[in-house]
């Protein structure tokens, strides 16, 4: 994945490390050595569940997958690491997956504190998993890192997306500690708006406040990886991101669905209520939230599991809810699909949208 990143920043590339008393860390006794620390970690402040070295490092190469077994640590290496790509598609046969949309590990979201390095790291990912998908296009979509700290990196990296095929560009919840509609973005908002890549803002612990108030992997998934989905919505709904780019979709991934009520609950009521007493009115967002959701511009990935589902449905349209097998990652939710086909309270063309017709509308067919 590195190799085609420039002389100067090869040595600083993450590297894999194995921990030499780590047998007391469970699936946490390796780590990568990213930018001077170690990520991820299993306890102390920032302490999140990513994918480890453990996954693909050579002597589980011989742990081959089992009948019936696709959690990523079964798997042949080269099934996750997409290193060998005929690996991935038998798996996605097995699973009945016809077309995967491939994402990036979330530890990208606090992958180096030198934002051109990591914008370098970013676009060696896409460089690397735009290459591996090439030749399976048809069943192989990628989504790119979008680096939002370097203006010129972003830039560059949209300039190669498109050129390679891109089926949409990823961004997390805040860049650092900057909520997604900051001023000094505009630009880069701008170049990719003319783009046409749909956005897709995914879970991971991106908002370093946040990330302080997390020493266990079960802070990190209620707390520092849930609530930035939040700060993405009013970020694009209330600071009139969605007004300024009406060409814009964006998709809101592994957050759940449920905090979609909540955001546009307390948005809807402090709208009306903020016209009479802020000071500058105009800073409220041009568009009415319940507009905006129903604008068809607005995507969730729920878990086959929801009890809103049908809710959300009513709130977002049928053709808002994208599927996620999460395959080969570790929580992968392999019997996803088939838990939506058994709900009852969903209809066979609800069904149907939710499983293949959404996510072809939002990233293209292949």
């Amino acid at each position: 994945m590195w190799e085609t990143l420039p002389k100067q920043y090869w040595l600083r590339r993450p590297r894999p490390v194995k921990f030499g008393d780590g047998h007391e860390l469970g699936n946490w006794g390796t780590g990568w050595l990213v930018d001077g620390r170690i990520e991820p970690h299993p306890f102390g402040p920032g302490t999140h569940a990513a994918n480890t070295p453990g996954m693909v490092l050579e002597e589980y190469g011989a742990n081959r997958a089992r009948a019936g077994d696709f959690t990523a640590f079964s798997l042949p290496v080269g099934c996750v690491t997409m290193g060998d790509v005929a690996d991935r598609l038998t798996a996605m046969d097995k699973l009945g997956i016809d077309v995967q949309v491939l994402f990036p590990s979330t530890i990208y979201a606090t992958i180096a504190a030198d934002a051109t390095l990591e914008g370098e790291l970013f676009r060696a990912y896409n460089r690397y998993i735009g290459t591996r998908c090439r030749d399976a296009a048809k069943r192989l979509r990628w989504v790119g890192l979008l680096p939002m700290r370097d203006a010129e990196q972003a830039r560059l990296a949209m300039k190669e997306m498109v050129a390679m095929g891109a089926a949409a560009a990823v961004v997390f919840g805040t860049v650092g500690d900057r909520m997604l509609s900051h001023p000094s973005f505009e630009p880069i908002w701008n170049e990719f708006s003319r783009t046409g890549l749909p956005l897709c803002v995914h879970m991971a612990m991106s908002f370093p406040p946040l990330a302080q108030l997390c020493e266990s992997i079960q802070d990190a998934n209620m707390i520092g990886k849930a609530m930035p989905a939040q700060l993405a919505f009013m970020a694009m709904a209330g600071h009139g991101m969605l007004d300024k780019y009406p060409s814009l979709k964006v998709a809101f991934l592994e957050f759940g669905g449920e905090w979609i009520f909540y955001s546009v609950g307390r948005m809807k009521q402090y709208a009306e209520v903020n016209k009479g007493r802020m000071a500058d009115p105009s800073m409220l967002p041009k568009s009415e939230v319940d507009d905006l959701v129903k604008s068809g511009r607005i995507y969730l990935g729920p878990e086959s599991s929801d009890a809103m589902l049908a809710h959300e449905l009513k709130l977002l349209g049928d053709g808002q809810l994208l599927y996620s097998s999460d395959f080969p990652h570790g929580e992968g939710r392999d019997n996803a699909a088939m838990e939506i086909i058994e709900r009852q309270d969903l209809t066979k063309d609800q069904k149907r949208k939710f499983l293949y017709d959404n996510a072809a509308a939002f990233y293209g067919e292949p």
